[in-house]
């Protein structure tokens, strides 16, 4: 019982960590698609429309990772 709850206890760590790992890189990408999307609307000189781009990059940003979730989820499905 002792031995099935550590190992459960390292698998949702690990997983736990995963995630943290992953938030991270996230953010710092999301710095980096920030800075290029608002360099890329001033180049363009839409800079007082520029709350739309941001609402469509979030959309398709949005949709992107609605169908890694789905991908995802289907290869973590066990068949019985």
């Amino acid at each position: 019982m002792i031995k099935k709850l550590k190992k459960e206890m390292r698998k949702h760590t690990s997983l736990a960590i995963s995630g943290a790992f992953a938030l991270i890189i996230a953010l710092v990408w999301r710095d980096v698609i920030e800075k290029m999307v608002d360099s890329f609307v001033l180049k363009l000189g839409l800079s007082e429309t520029a709350y739309w781009y941001d609402i469509a990059v979030a959309l398709v940003v949005t949709v992107i990772c609605v169908i890694g979730v789905l991908i995802s989820s289907r290869y973590s499905v066990k068949e019985e």
